[in-house]
């Protein structure tokens, strides 16, 4: 049968089944928005028009007119949300591309990376696996294949920058007592420089000598324990007892005796200029705030701990996120195949 009419309220719905060639399309019940049955009709026709076309242009034809923004809201609204952190890179994907339709996919993403062609390989891996699983989850509820993305060429390499023990120390000592408290956590425990600014009092268990990075904070999405090198539980602890024994509240203040920014999905970091202070004072180049994670794992790594281990403490999501920090030069790759007896 054609679509059929019925008026619920004051409006107009249809419904029924729409015949192309031998297969049958069922159409469930929709409202036309009108209060005419004349102007109905039209909304209804309207409809019969579009699914003839896309049963005849088929899965090429409907992912000509689904576009990325499309398959991004579809993704967003699922009752999993994407982490903090890829909600910015969605959020700056969907500005870029989002007007591309899903056919496009394959051009888009060659667009995106020429347009960032100084992303390090995990950052391009990262991005690309978003924009796949956002259009391949609305692929999927839409009945239609899954898009297939380019491979990643000419990222630039992963980064792995780390510092030696006298330059440690003096970056250490370099920067303005406030920042330096933060630091001394990133170089001790690798945690990213967000979730240490917004470390709280109720996530300290100096008894235990454990902390606890709750998941909002950590850009796996996932919270975790690790325990406390003793320097942070020595700093901390004095810093708890300064403060008055507090069970809850920031840990860490700016020098104004605020809580340091969230500046999570927002860019930038406010020890950013602390830090350039403190590499200009200790002399240090080419070292990031975010490299301290780095310089971290590395001596992690150097120290005989394990990947599986490492990969817990830092809070990272996979074992391949961590094994660019297994041999960082000849000389620790040497040291370790003599420990064969």
């Amino acid at each position: 049968m054609a679509l059929s009419y019925r008026k619920r309220g004051a409006v107009w719905h249809a419904r029924g089944t729409v015949r192309v060639g031998r297969e049958t399309v069922e159409v469930r019940e929709f409202s036309t928005g009108c209060s005419a049955r004349a102007d109905a009709e039209t909304v209804g026709a309207e409809e019969e028009a579009r699914i003839r076309r896309e049963q005849l242009e088929g899965d090429a034809g409907r992912t000509r007119r689904l576009t990325i923004a499309d398959a991004f809201a579809a993704y967003l609204s699922r009752p999993k949300k994407p982490a903090p952190y890829d909600l910015h890179r969605i959020a700056a994907l969907n500005e870029a591309i989002g007007h591309c339709s899903l056919a496009e996919a394959a051009a888009a993403w060659r667009e995106w990376s020429a347009l960032h062609p100084t992303h390090s390989a995990g950052t391009a891996a990262r991005t690309k696996a978003l924009l796949a699983a956002a259009i391949n989850h609305h692929a999927d509820a839409m009945g239609l294949p899954p898009a297939r993305l380019p491979r990643i060429k000419n990222a630039s390499p992963d980064r792995v920058a780390y510092l030696t023990a006298p330059e440690r120390a003096a970056m250490l000592r370099a920067y303005n007592p406030h920042a330096a408290c933060v630091v001394l956590v990133l170089a001790y425990q690798g945690m990213r420089s967000r979730e240490a600014t917004v470390l709280d009092w109720r996530n300290v268990d100096l008894r235990a000598g454990e902390l606890f990075i709750p998941g909002e904070g950590a850009k796996s999405g996932r919270g975790r324990s690790a325990p406390m090198h003793p320097r942070v539980a020595m700093l901390l602890c004095g810093m708890w007892h300064a403060a008055g024994q507090p069970s809850a509240g920031r840990v860490f203040l700016s020098s104004r005796g605020e809580p340091y920014a969230d500046t999570r999905g927002k860019g930038g970091n406010p020890l950013k200029q602390a830090h350039a202070t403190a590499c200009k004072a200790a002399g240090v180049s080419d070292f990031r705030l975010h490299d301290w994670r780095h310089d971290w794992a590395t001596r992690m790594v150097r120290a005989g701990v394990d990947l599986v281990t490492l990969m817990q403490l830092g809070g990272w999501a996979s074992l391949a996120m961590v094994k660019k920090y297994a041999a960082t030069d000849a000389r620790h790759m040497a040291e370790s195949i003599r420990r064969i007896a």
